[in-house]
């Protein structure tokens, strides 16, 4: 749950900083800003997607597990 919370900190820092990054001098003038923003919006839902499905499973995901038949005698004594 901690390690959930840090996730969402930091990706709000990062994109936070982004969004103050205008009023920087920009490094590369020669880069459109819409297309550096575009790029960093996607990598940023990348990282999202990828931490919601570590965090929730695939959808429909199904077991492999093969049921013993019936109870384990052993189990049970």
């Amino acid at each position: 749950m901690m390690a959930s919370l840090k996730f969402w900190f930091c990706l709000l820092l990062v994109l936070l900083s982004f969004s103050s990054s205008d009023q920087a001098r920009p490094l590369a003038p020669l880069l459109d800003k819409s297309d550096k923003k575009e790029a960093m919006m996607e990598s940023a839902k990348q990282v999202l997607e990828a931490s919601i499905e570590r965090q929730v499973g695939k959808p429909f995901e199904t077991s492999k597990r093969v049921s013993p038949g019936g109870p384990d005698p052993r189990h049970h004594h």
